[in-house]
């Protein structure tokens, strides 16, 4: 089983907030049980919140964090996912690229997003 995720829930998990459904995800990565996608567009986001301090993470120890740990992968935002926004009928592009990753990896998105959850393009874990 694989599993991306967006900003919102790495943001969480990093500070410690995620609801159960979610955390036992990242419990099961943490035990070596899968990896979790982290895509390209989700740390810039995160780095984005960091500089705009609309949340109070340091950013260096978010990448530090990825880069030790062998349960995360970064997706990168490349040609393969663009070829699948045809596909995506969803309107902002940061949710498109990460339902597209989740999509090429046929992964499953964890994420709180309700227009996400609404698309039914993916399969959701949350709650």
């Amino acid at each position: 089983m694989h599993y991306v995720v967006d900003t919102h829930t790495l943001v969480w998990y990093l500070a410690g907030k995620l609801p159960e459904n979610a955390d036992e995800i990242f419990k099961a990565s943490e035990k070596g049980d899968f990896v979790i996608f982290i895509p390209t567009i989700v740390l810039a986001e995160c780095y984005y919140l960091v500089e705009d301090k609309t949340i109070e993470l340091d950013f260096e120890e978010i990448l530090n964090r990825i880069e030790k740990s062998s349960n995360f992968l970064i997706a990168p935002f490349n040609f393969d996912i663009i070829k699948l926004f045809p596909k995506i009928n969803i309107k902002e592009i940061h949710d498109k690229i990460i339902v597209a990753t989740a999509k090429f990896l046929d992964a499953k998105l964890v994420t709180k997003d309700r227009k996400i959850r609404e698309s039914k393009l993916v399969d959701i874990i949350w709650d």
